[in-house]
């Protein structure tokens, strides 16, 4: 395990690269990492270590989550003052205010659509309860997800409105990726990443990323970046490496995630993110 200062595990240390800091901001995903009880609720446990870090450590939710109700009620139940939403396309604060907004344009999102239509697939906008297929099956697992659906030709795309794409269909794995690759090799200038276990594909503008969002909070915050931590698992916490001082993996994450992560923390069920800041993780000596 790497060190922690015992003497108040508040005072959150980090040695990594030869290099030791105190953690003065923490970034947290949501799904599969803070939300650790069923129904992607916060269990006490989590709740009680996070209060208590927030004593010396800016906490903020980094999520690929719209900014509906349920991210405005965890944010006044953590009592953050920012959050970041749709993976880095939207940062809002405690009072409700659109501090970034990042869009994707028309160009980039009917390429998106036309190669839904060609695999086949559907995909959904800014995180809505509303699918776009024109293939049947995926009709039936609307039902299933409790969302609604409608053929891809009542789409109507609206400017500055869409900050991101999530595209589904595929449930292996490697399909997902492949179709990652595609749509990051022909669709220009965007972020394009997989989440929900590598089941999905989220598509953002370039600029609209979980790693340049958490630049634009240190410097509202006013603190070095490399003197923050970002927990996830997903691939689209990635974006964060590089940019944050470490980047933690939870163990049951996406495979993709924990290559490139420089630390690997426990499984998020059961209080995972709390046993991390309470030094349950190790440094993965090959990042």
């Amino acid at each position: 395990m790497d060190k922690i200062d015992r003497r108040n595990l508040n005072n959150f240390i980090i040695e990594t690269n030869n290099r030791k800091f105190r953690v003065e901001a923490i970034f947290i995903d949501l799904d599969g990492t803070l939300l650790d009880k069923w129904p992607k609720r916060i269990s006490k446990k989590n709740l009680i270590s996070i209060k208590k870090q927030q004593q010396t450590t800016s906490i903020i939710i980094s999520t690929g989550r719209s900014y509906g109700k349920k991210v405005k009620k965890i944010m006044q139940l953590l009592d953050v003052e920012y959050a970041i939403c749709q993976n880095g396309a939207i940062v809002v604060n405690k009072n409700g205010e659109i501090l970034k907004n990042i869009t994707l344009n028309k160009e980039q999102v009917e390429r998106v659509i036309d190669i839904v239509k060609e695999e086949k697939l559907g995909f959904t906008i800014n995180s809505e309860f509303l699918i776009y297929t024109d293939h049947w099956l995926w009709t039936t697992f609307t039902f299933l997800w409790r969302k609604k659906w409608k053929k891809i030709k009542k789409y109507s795309f609206k400017e500055n409105n869409v900050n991101k794409i999530v595209v589904a269909g595929y449930l292996k794995s490697k399909k997902v990726w492949n179709l990652a690759n595609k749509m990051q090799q022909t669709i220009k200038h965007t972020s394009i990443k997989t989440s929900g276990q590598d089941k999905i594909v989220e598509i953002t503008h370039e600029n609209a990323t979980k790693g340049e969002a958490a630049l634009f909070v240190a410097n509202l915050l006013r603190i070095d970046i490399n003197n923050t931590i970002h927990i996830g698992d997903s691939e689209n916490d990635s974006t964060t490496k590089g940019k944050v001082g470490a980047l933690f993996a939870m163990k049951d994450g996406s495979t993709k995630l924990i290559d490139l992560a420089s630390h690997l923390g426990p499984k998020h069920k059961r209080g995972g993110v709390a046993k991390l800041l309470d030094g349950d993780f190790t440094e993965l000596k090959n990042h």
